[in-house]
């Protein structure tokens, strides 16, 4: 039997890194912005000197027990929308990614977010590190029970100052092989 077209590369394998958790100050109706958590992952294949890699992007944003009273009192009892945020890349082209995408309604608790495959080169000998923004954007609706309706809002979530500094870095770092 002969065999022909059969050519070597080089394996990849997929790592995940991921951040701990991250604490931002975000705006909602009614209400003086209030703190949201969100655990950003990544699965990234092994990047190998000047070849192409992929990154993709995942999320879950967690709303406070006082978000979701607070929304309560005011007559919401479910939210839906999309988030979106960068995350910086370092030692890699482009130096930026984008995690983004949609969540289906849920009793303002928490929802988590599957975003789009990304490409990008890594640089010379070393390793790949991920950082998240510094800000998120949510495009939500929130379902007002005692009318059935839903109310778009627009809410900027910025990284809450503490001290010391949030760690925005996901962990571990991917070393170029």
């Amino acid at each position: 039997m002969l065999v022909t077209g059969l050519s070597t590369g080089t394996a990849s394998a997929t790592t995940t890194t991921s951040t701990g958790t991250l604490t931002y100050n975000c705006a909602f109706p009614g209400i003086t912005p209030q703190p949201t958590t969100l655990v950003a992952r990544l699965d990234v294949t092994d990047p190998h000197p000047g070849q192409a890699f992929t990154v993709t992007p995942h999320a879950t944003v967690t709303y406070t027990a006082s978000v979701k009273s607070l929304l309560n009192a005011l007559g919401y009892d479910q939210v839906r929308g999309s988030l979106s945020t960068t995350f910086s890349v370092a030692n890699a082209t482009p130096p930026t990614g984008v995690l983004a995408g949609a969540f289906p309604a849920n009793p303002i608790t928490s929802a988590s977010i599957d975003g789009t495959p990304q490409v990008f080169t890594p640089g010379g000998a070393g390793s790949v590190g991920f950082a998240m923004g510094t800000a998120v954007s949510q495009s939500l609706e929130l379902h007002k029970k005692s009318t059935g309706t839903w109310t778009a809002w627009a809410s900027s979530c910025t990284l809450k100052p503490t001290s010391p500094a949030q760690n925005t870095a996901f962990s571990p770092s991917i070393v170029i092989t």
